[in-house]
């Protein structure tokens, strides 16, 4: 696999492994902790994390569709 698509595929593996940390602890743990705010906080990197996930795994898919994802 080429250094560049092994990149693409680490990152996603990595940035999907931080949206279920949010997900499964980052979130409750700070309602638990009456921290509003770092709620906030997880929830709009959540929502980065999520549109750059989108768009690594376009390219992916747009490189796989041209042969070129090796």
């Amino acid at each position: 696999m080429q250094s560049c698509n092994y990149d693409k595929t680490k990152l996603i593996h990595e940035m999907s492994e931080m949206v279920r940390f949010i997900d499964m602890h980052a979130k409750a743990d700070s309602e638990e902790s009456g921290h509003p705010l770092c709620g906030v906080v997880y929830d709009e990197l959540r929502a980065d994390l999520m549109k750059h996930l989108q768009k690594l795994n376009l390219a992916v898919a747009g490189l796989a569709n041209e042969g070129k994802y090796v």
